[in-house]
């Protein structure tokens, strides 16, 4: 990610604090304070790509202790409608959902944070070792090198597993990357993320395959 795409983020979040601070009693609601940032690979021709996986299970942790990595997972209950509607939104925009074990074009994960700082890079690279082991190998770790994200965000990154064979030095290469902020702290309160998750798409149009 360019250095112009970290600092718009983080200006995004700075003016979006101002904002609230601006207010007498801060926010009304706490969806007031939901955010929904998007941003991709301008070269990239998603046009050319027509399948994807996803995992049925969304991380929220990952605790290392002597070398032995133990992930925690969303709840099914929370998680499957989270899934659905990012599905639903990827088969509108023309893509079409593959499993894991297969061949796709594109893989999408999706993850929530459980904590505020908690270094993205550090915790995806852990991820990918253990959520897909040995199927994509260590070559496509999909991380963004952004500092930190707020308690509760939810993470959708599609990458491509073919760019590590024309560029493996750039082994995080990511095509689209989205953070919903702070929407997953209250996990009862569905209708938040699906409305987030809905706004990411709707930000992101150059994901029509078609």
């Amino acid at each position: 990610m360019k250095l112009r795409t970290i600092l718009s983020f983080l200006a995004v979040g700075g003016l979006a604090g101002l904002s609230w601070g601006c207010l007498p009693s801060g926010p009304d609601y706490v969806e007031d304070m939901d955010i929904v940032y998007t941003t991709y690979q301008e070269d990239y021709d998603f046009q050319s790509k027509s399948t994807y996986s996803m995992p049925d299970q969304i991380v929220t942790d990952v605790k290392v202790d002597d070398g032995d990595t133990t992930y925690v997972y969303m709840d099914a209950k929370f998680a499957n409608p989270i899934l659905s509607e990012i599905e639903q939104n990827m088969e509108s925009y023309g893509w079409t959902r593959v499993g894991v074990e297969e061949t796709a074009d594109m893989l999408l994960m999706p993850a929530g944070t459980s904590t505020t700082n908690y270094y993205y890079y550090w915790w995806y690279d852990w991820w990918w070792g253990g959520y897909y082991p040995g199927w994509w190998g260590w070559y496509y770790p999909p991380y963004y090198p952004v500092s930190s994200y707020t308690t509760g965000s939810l993470i959708l990154v599609l990458t491509d597993p073919s760019a590590a064979e024309t560029n493996p030095i750039n082994k995080s290469n990511a095509a689209w990357l989205s953070v919903s902020n702070g929407i997953l702290t209250y996990y009862n309160d569905i209708e938040r993320v699906t409305d987030a998750i809905d706004q990411a798409f709707d930000q992101s149009p150059y994901l029509q395959t078609q």
